[in-house]
């Protein structure tokens, strides 16, 4: 996550107004707008296979895979993030206060880099985990081939697993993808 932008606390709408100006993308948490970094090269396949592989096995169903063009609004937390994918299930439901913002992903995909990995593993899952409509928060690593899948389970605790073989299954959206094809095209080995 980079450094705040020049404007330190801002409002819902005064962040809305920023970023529609803004030529690069922010988050926005705690009345604060944090540039987003560039990925690396690793990390655009990685996420350019991933979405590939969603909407191969979604077509035909109600659930559409996003790309990290759509913002996403915790209304919990007041805070905004641009998701690496998202996955809605059905509509779109937009934020009242954003016609942007969508408020009802099943799924979100973050693709790990160095930079990012603290955040995304901690912080944005604070945030995301407050959403209802969440089921999987699947943290994908750019390093070595290793991801770590989060499952909402029937009594709203989340369930941890590490997959480092075979297929990422996703029960949220009854599908999996296997690891060869989430790192298809990369030098990404196992760790």
């Amino acid at each position: 996550m980079g450094e705040p932008a020049t404007r330190p606390k801002m409002t819902i709408e005064e962040y809305l107004a920023f970023e529609h100006a803004a030529e690069v993308r922010h988050e926005f948490i705690n009345g604060e707008a944090y540039a987003m970094s560039g990925g690396t090269s690793e990390h655009a396949v990685i996420s350019t296979n991933i979405l590939g592989a969603l909407f191969v096995r979604l077509r035909g169903r109600r659930c559409r895979p996003i790309n990290s063009d759509q913002r996403v609004f915790v209304p919990a937390t007041e805070a905004f993030f641009y998701p690496d994918i998202s996955v809605v299930c059905g509509g779109f439901e937009h934020a009242d206060r954003d016609p942007n913002g969508i408020v009802n992903p099943k799924v979100i995909v973050e693709v790990l880099s160095p930079s990012t990995s603290g955040h995304d593993l901690g912080i944005k899952f604070q945030h995301y985990r407050r959403l209802a409509t969440l089921e999987a928060y699947v943290l994908v690593h750019a390093e070595d081939r290793r991801i770590e899948h989060r499952q909402r389970l029937d009594d709203g605790s989340w369930l941890i697993r590490e997959v480092t073989e075979g297929d990422l299954a996703l029960p949220a959206l009854d599908i999996a993808i296997p690891l060869d094809e989430i790192y298809d095209l990369t030098d990404v080995r196992p760790g």
